[in-house]
């Protein structure tokens, strides 16, 4: 066996986002990893396109690149090391990378899916004070508190944003959006104190209304993070750190399937019913 490694994004190396070390900002990112090509694979038909994340790596060998291969070492299980390279970086990387949060300070997480729990993880090992997690399933509020929310809050009959304001002595510091709602971006400014700031991590509605008077008014900072703001050759490291320490407990996220299972984890991932399904491969 050779060295164990973990899968991440691509990026080019070579653009003035890589050369700054920020390669999730990558200019060829969308090229590199949303748009698949290379001419790598073939069968008689044709070439084979599947290039996605710069890997596509639901088959029994993998194409990847230098840039997005991660030794990881034999300290951590294959399972728990598969999910950091994309949502456990983005949450924990969007909390400690992007947010930067103070110890003591506080931090609302809207949406518990895998992100948003990497993220109260990420909170938890920053040390803030109070940490709220928003959703509205009640086995991910209690999962939530279980990894280091101080407080949990179902967003449905809720005034969101004024519990939260009392909940958090007067606003939060810091919010991290998985959502991508329109009106949980709207309710994450609302709860902001003066001068906090909002991270943006999920994916969906491609525009959204934003109060530019409260936004102007309280001097609030909003951001959009990708991949965890990470250099995944410094950061995946860091994280199988932290698991080893027991500071991020991936086994409570995981849930392993055989590949031969792909169906059943995949309506496991759209219901919600797992939080991170993880296909296994036989040896």
């Amino acid at each position: 066996m050779g060295t164990r490694v973990v899968l991440t994004f691509n990026s080019c190396g070579n653009c003035p986002s890589c050369v700054a070390g920020a390669p999730a900002y990558c200019v060829r990112s969308t090229t590199l990893n949303m748009r698949g090509g290379g001419d790598a694979l073939s069968h008689p038909g044709g070439v084979i396109i599947g290039d996605f994340f710069g890997q596509s790596s639901f088959s029994t060998y993998a194409l990847a690149h230098q840039r997005n291969t991660i030794p990881v070492g034999d300290g951590i299980d294959a399972a728990y090391a598969a999910p950091l390279g994309c949502s456990v970086q983005t949450g924990v990387g969007g909390v400690l990378n992007a947010l930067a949060p103070a110890p003591g300070q506080a931090l609302v997480v809207f949406g518990a899916g895998a992100v948003g729990l990497s993220a109260v993880m990420g909170a938890r090992i920053a040390g803030c004070g109070v940490i709220v997690a928003v959703d509205p399933k009640a086995e991910r509020r209690s999962l939530a508190a279980d990894l280091g929310a101080t407080h949990v809050l179902d967003p449905v009959g809720a005034n969101v944003v004024a519990e939260l304001v009392e909940i958090t002595g007067g606003g939060a510091d810091h919010a991290l959006d998985t959502t991508a709602l329109p009106s949980v971006l709207t309710d994450a400014l609302a709860a902001l104190r003066p001068r906090g700031q909002l991270a943006i991590v999920g994916l969906g509605a491609p525009t959204a209304d934003l109060p530019v008077g409260l936004i102007m008014g309280r001097g609030l900072r909003v951001r959009g993070v990708v991949e965890g703001d990470s250099v995944p050759h410094r950061f995946i490291p860091e994280l199988i750190g932290y698991h080893t320490r027991g500071e991020l407990p991936l086994e409570k996220l995981v849930t392993t399937y055989d590949f031969d299972d792909f169906g059943t984890a995949w309506d496991a991932a759209r219901d919600g019913s797992a939080i991170k399904p993880v296909l296994t491969m036989p040896a």
